[in-house]
């Protein structure tokens, strides 16, 4: 529904939160927490912006527009007034009824997700958070002022710096009325640093999924109910591994960034509102929806890895069951044959445009995967160093020469790279078992490279030397 103000408003200034032109005319629309309400925003503004004969500022003003209100949509779950005012500049005001402020995150160039509110930053004039409050609070920018002068290094630093700081601070929402029907639901052995990385997935997908939804009438998802429930199961688990960070006294190792405690599994104990069932349906199906997207290449997210996909399945059928009232039963772990097979590339992916025969013609140990976590090519030194045939490991996943123990935290570390970007362990020797076909270990050096493969697509290529022959390389050369 929408409300036009025939008034003027009432501002004076030409700059801040309050940058209004007195006697500009304000137009109002109300939309509801779906995807399709990105749209009808864009619709507000051609119609506002063409009776004023400001369309120079539309492509501006939609992307930034665009990108508040798919963050209302995705997590503020309440209606949203989308404000246009054309005047000296053009202003958009986007107000939820959602106390909690926007958080900048800080993710690696290369990821997929995480700079929404620094490309309106960069799009923008000025930008910024008002009538932060109980009752909700409304983020706005301005376009309009001629900016042809700034260099892409200035663009660049806009970029870089955004921030997103409230005039008021952050108060918590009031509870909801009334009593809450809840049953406790447990959740045995989730494997905490998955359950994390697999999150940072979710951001990624669901985000493009808004996006392609406000396009795709046709696409039935429910994003709301979905962030509601994994809002409810990343909150706790956040909170449980910050506990046990608390009261764990070891230290992570020198040069990583992870302690023991943000890898070892948990066990939730939840009370779930009884009507929060079709919550954790909807998340499933939605998250099914958008990777299935991912994998016909509609989306920019990369597909999740079979172990993210299955904790996720998981975690949402025991809540579902348990709330019909079926015993709970423990996440089965990530050492499963299936795992080593299950494969997810995005269609159209070109193995021919990165140069496999090198790597198959090494006389070093060393294989090539893709960012589907698949082996793609094998050296023939490296596949007798695990007792296998170059062919039974090309096509498999990568986690066919991890030892089960090790399995959960390299899926994890793996999907926080494809999400966010992260590059720890990329050109940096370390030293891990190589598991065989045998069932043995070797210790081995490990050094993985990053390449890109025509159409930017990442390949990653693993040099793997034994530690005792890396070790007699070294006393042959001082002598």
């Amino acid at each position: 529904m929408e409300r036009v103000d025939e008034g003027r408003a009432p501002g004076t200034s030409r700059s801040g939160p309050d940058a209004r032109s007195a006697g500009a005319p304000r137009r109002t629309v109300t939309l509801a927490p779906d995807p399709s309400s990105p749209a009808h925003a864009r619709d507000l503004l051609r119609q506002v912006l063409a009776g004023a004969g400001r369309l120079e500022c539309l492509d501006a003003a939609e992307l930034a527009c665009t990108e508040l209100v798919t963050n209302a949509v995705l997590h503020a779950h309440t209606t949203i007034d989308v404000t246009v005012e054309v005047g000296d500049v053009v202003r958009v005001e986007v107000r939820d009824r959602n106390p909690t402020l926007p958080s900048r995150r800080h993710y690696d160039p290369h990821a997929t997700t995480g700079r929404g509110l620094a490309l309106v930053a960069a799009l923008t004039d000025e930008h910024g958070v008002t009538d932060a409050g109980t009752a909700g609070k409304t983020m706005w920018f301005t376009v309009g002022v001629d900016h042809d002068h700034r260099t892409d290094d200035e663009l660049t630093s806009v970029w870089d710096a955004a921030e997103w700081d409230a005039d008021l601070p952050t108060r918590r929402q009031a509870p909801a009325p009334g009593p809450v029907r809840t049953r406790e639901v447990q959740l045995l052995g989730l494997p905490s640093g998955l359950w994390l990385a697999a999150r940072q997935h979710h951001d990624a997908l669901l985000r493009e999924l808004a996006l392609y939804a406000a396009w795709h009438d046709e696409l039935a998802v429910d994003v709301v109910a979905t962030d509601r429930a994994r809002s409810t199961l990343s909150g706790a688990v956040v909170a449980a591994v910050e506990r046990r960070r608390r009261t764990q006294a070891a230290e992570p190792p020198d040069g990583t960034t992870q302690g023991p405690w943000e890898n070892a599994p948990v066990d939730l104990t939840l009370d779930i509102p009884l009507e929060a069932g079709g919550d954790f349906a909807a998340m499933q199906d939605t998250l099914d929806a958008a990777e299935h997207l991912a994998r016909t290449g509609h989306l920019l997210a990369r597909p999740g890895l079979a172990e993210v996909v299955a904790v996720r399945d998981w975690a949402c059928e025991q809540v579902v069951a348990q709330l019909a009232g079926v015993q709970p039963a423990a996440w089965p772990g990530a050492d499963q044959e299936r795992f080593t097979r299950e494969v997810h590339p995005r269609q159209g992916d070109d193995l021919e445009a990165f140069d496999l025969l090198t790597v198959r013609c090494s006389s070093a140990c060393v294989a090539a995967g893709d960012d589907s976590n698949r082996i793609v090519a094998v050296s023939e030194p490296l596949a007798r160093l695990v007792g296998c045939a170059p062919e039974e490991l090309v096509g498999r996943r990568i986690v066919v020469l991890v030892p089960p123990r090790f399995r959960e935290a390299h899926v994890a570390g793996f999907t926080r790279h494809l999400s966010t970007g992260e590059v720890h362990v990329l050109g940096v020797p370390v030293t891990v078992p190589v598991l065989r076909a045998d069932g043995s270990e070797v210790l081995c050096r490990l050094l993985i490279e990053r390449s890109t493969a025509t159409g930017g697509r990442s390949m990653y290529v693993a040099s793997i030397e034994p530690v005792d022959e890396v070790a007699g390389a070294s006393d042959r050369r001082a002598v």
